[in-house]
């Protein structure tokens, strides 16, 4: 209902403020769909129309109708104009699509940066703007910047702000080991910005971490509401609710993980945990059989799950010898009487002393990749997953 509401407010927009369509031109709104009155908004701004439409021309210069496309805005007035990228998020893979956005941005910034300086000659950013589904980059060149970058600011010499973003102080007060206050900041982030993915996860790694884990179970469980197809996520849930004991309650979100991304060792790893914890040792073996041979996101992390397979093949052979020795005595004892007993002891000693061993050798293997490793949950920020549905055999 909201998002139709936004595009109903969008469309009425476009039709009170947008551009006119040229002769034998596209409709914008055929072209551009919902985002037009968004970008009419954005050249109202920058143009400082008021409440007249913007008196210019949308060219296309090439990519149109893909995700990122690019037109050259001329007004009425004059011969020659600016260039607008334009990134439409929804049309590909939304994370990949705002961090794309946001690189280019970087560049045009640096750009700019350089031109100011002397040491560079091409476009200079002259606005931008982006929300949830859609991002826009306004640039200009030489005399054509000097006018409408002055629309934008208060002197033609003033630099854009190349100062650090929220994001980037939070990853250096994570870099400088101060990880309580780095988790404050991730919390003022994701209030700040709701759609901000990387917040949530660097937020749900860091409370985990800490030995906070009802704090990563709701940051992270805000996070799964604005992203229900990222694995990085989906396996924080898992996690922080494994570190109260609910491991019924992981389950669910481990095996998605998983689903989502087959090669997150550190995912394949925890869904294991869980199984063996609720003595399904067939499923888990199951789960780390069918890890990738290539791909993975972490060497070590994968040559533990491959260790713990030989493991869990012994103790499937252990149980069944074991099983076969105590009902081999029972049958021992019908026939011959008690002497029969120490075969049924020999059974129930090899059980009990094999799983004691079995258990004791998984934790030596699991201690040599912390599932909680800051520095291993935060190199996954920079990926993200196209999204997938949940629907890979190999998860139990």
């Amino acid at each position: 209902h909201c998002q139709s509401r936004i595009d109903q407010l969008r469309r009425s927009y476009f039709h009170r403020f947008g551009w006119g369509t040229p002769a034998d031109g596209e409709d914008p709104i055929e072209v551009f769909g919902d985002v037009a009155g968004e970008i009419a908004a954005f050249l109202c701004r920058v143009l400082r129309s008021g409440e007249r439409r913007p008196e210019v021309s949308v060219l296309a210069v090439d990519s149109v109708g893909e995700a990122v496309s690019t037109w050259y805005v001329t007004p009425t007035s004059r011969d020659s104009g600016m260039i607008l990228y334009v990134h439409q998020f929804e049309l590909g893979d939304p994370e990949l699509q705002r961090e794309g956005f946001f690189d280019t941005l970087k560049v045009h910034e640096r750009n700019t940066r350089l031109v100011c300086d002397g040491e560079a000659d091409g476009e200079r950013l002259v606005a931008f703007h982006h929300t949830v589904d859609c991002g826009f980059i306004l640039t200009a060149r030489g005399d054509e910047f000097a006018e409408y970058g002055s629309w934008n600011s208060p002197s033609d010499d003033t630099p854009p702000d190349l100062s650090p973003t929220p994001w980037d102080e939070l990853l250096k007060t994570i870099r400088r080991g101060r990880y309580d206050e780095a988790l404050t900041r991730c919390r003022e982030l994701v209030e700040a910005q709701p759609w901000h993915r990387q917040a949530y996860v660097a937020g749900s790694v860091l409370a985990t971490f800490l030995g906070r884990p009802l704090a990563a179970e709701d940051i992270a469980l805000v996070g799964t509401r604005y992203f229900p197809e990222d694995a990085s996520l989906a396996f924080q849930l898992a996690l922080a609710r494994h570190r109260q004991d609910r491991q019924e309650d992981a389950m669910e979100p481990a095996r998605l993980a998983v689903a989502l991304d087959p090669r997150f060792v550190s995912a394949r790893l925890l869904l294991i945990v869980l199984h063996v914890q609720a003595r399904a040792h067939g499923k888990a073996l199951k789960v780390a059989l069918a890890m990738p041979e290539q791909g993975c996101d972490d060497r070590r992390g994968a040559s533990v799950v491959r260790s713990l397979v030989p493991w869990l093949r012994w103790r499937q052979w252990l149980v069944t010898g074991g099983a076969l020795v105590v009902l081999a005595g029972v049958i021992g004892m019908l026939v011959v009487g008690w002497p029969a007993i120490f075969p049924v002891l020999s059974g129930v000693i090899l059980l009990l002393g094999g799983e004691g061993g079995f258990r004791w050798q998984v934790s030596r293997l699991l201690q040599r990749r912390r599932l909680d490793d800051v520095e291993l949950g935060l190199r996954r920020l920079s990926r993200a997953q196209p999204p997938t549905r949940p629907s890979s055999d190999d998860v139990c």
